[in-house]
């Protein structure tokens, strides 16, 4: 019993420290496509209070792109390692992933871009449909060491008024 007792206050204690994460609060489905196309250490996830304007922008770009008829309900940021160049590469993992491991439908044969921001973007289900969008900057985000951002967002169909 006492064994018990220690073993939950070592718990407690753990969890009242800032460095102990036990909960997950990222989305699963993005954690793991994440982890798939980008994965440590060489690329890395980016706090919620990293490169804010940065993240921000993707979000807005996306939603505006697709005409507002999404909002962005989930996401997970990575910067990718100094000197990134593979873009493709990586949007063909994640499309690797979501196809064959997730089962989603990619919404375009190819890549929507402008000249600031690539994406790819796949549909799961039919009868509510989710949908996961794969994002990355075109260009080197300033004062990085020449770091993309990499951007996993799920979206829900906007509400229509």
């Amino acid at each position: 019993m006492k064994f018990r007792s220690l073993a939950g206050l070592l718990v407690l204690a753990c969890c009242a420290l800032t460095s102990c994460k036990t909960i997950e609060p990222t989305n699963s489905t993005l954690k793991d496509l994440q982890e798939w196309a980008t994965p440590e250490p060489r690329d890395s996830v980016s706090p919620a209070n990293e490169q804010e304007r940065a993240k921000a922008a993707m979000v807005s770009w996306v939603e505006q792109y697709l005409k507002n008829e999404y909002r962005v309900i989930g996401q997970r940021f990575v910067l990718t390692e100094p000197g990134f160049t593979a873009g493709a590469s990586i949007g063909s993992k994640a499309h690797q992933y979501v196809t064959q491991k997730l089962g989603g439908t990619m919404q375009a044969d190819n890549w929507y871009d402008d000249d600031n921001y690539k994406m790819f973007l796949w549909r799961f289900g039919d009868n509510s449909p989710r949908y996961v969008v794969f994002v990355l900057t075109r260009g080197f985000l300033p004062d990085t060491r020449e770091r993309r951002l990499v951007g996993y967002l799920e979206l829900a169909p906007a509400e229509k008024n």
